[in-house]
């Protein structure tokens, strides 16, 4: 199989996995490897041993409110989530592989609001969509056509984009929030600063075909079990 191992994190934390090492535990190694690379805007790649490793982060900018005695604090935050594969660079090129990963961002893309998404902890989403990953993972040929592959390109160079605005929008939002709490200092030091909410970004409104795709194979393929392979280690 071309794709030997991939995995969908929420801030560091993997929420599902599928794939299997080889006999030297070179998968297991590129896997850790592309992990631990620091996050950015677009694309993280690494080599290791015959794998590649190939990473993809989606900055969601979200809002969090917090009661006090005296009103309420409103912070910004950035949920992360991160998809990742490990590849056989003599079977899949590096396109192939990052169209496969653009297509895992809009599949999930339903679910990611679902509590054991959002606010799970490890392997929350592994029963129920572990096997939809391993499925997509099997049928990567599916992205055969050029057309398709030069799509998925285009969107994430989208989401790229959008995550840029996302990163910049928290630098903003915290440095508002940050000359509010000065003045309301100045003013009373009984009152807590309450900053203006931000409004969450929602991206890819068209996005109906992952929408319907996604849900119809995970509740096709949910019933199967799929053992994790980094996630425990």
């Amino acid at each position: 199989m071309p794709i030997s191992w991939s995995s969908v994190s929420r801030d560091g934390i993997i929420l599902a996995e599928a794939g299997q090492d080889d006999k030297d535990g070179g998968v297991v190694k590129a896997a850790q490897k592309i992990s631990s690379v620091k996050p950015t805007a677009g694309w993280e790649k690494v080599k290791s041993g015959k794998h590649r490793g190939l990473k993809f982060h989606l900055h969601e900018l979200a809002n969090t409110e917090l009661d006090g005695n005296y009103g309420e604090e409103n912070s910004v935050k950035i949920l992360l989530w991160t998809f990742s594969c490990v590849y056989d660079p003599n079977e899949l090129s590096e396109d192939y592989a990052k169209a496969f990963l653009t297509k895992i961002v809009y599949v999930t893309e339903p679910l990611r609001g679902m509590p054991w998404w959002r606010d799970g902890g490890l392997l929350s989403a592994q029963p129920s969509f572990a096997p939809t990953l391993l499925q997509q993972m099997e049928n990567i040929e599916q992205l055969g056509q050029l057309a398709t592959l030069n799509q998925h390109l285009s969107e994430t160079k989208e989401i790229m984009a959008t995550n840029i605005e996302n990163i910049l929008e928290r630098g903003e939002a915290i440095e508002e929030l940050e000359d509010q709490a000065s003045k309301l200092d100045e003013m009373s030091k009984v009152f807590k600063t309450k900053a203006k909410q931000v409004r969450r970004f929602k991206m890819w409104q068209n996005a109906k075909h992952g929408v319907v795709v996604g849900s119809a194979i995970t509740t096709v393929v949910g019933v199967a079990v799929i053992p994790p392979l980094i996630a425990l280690l």
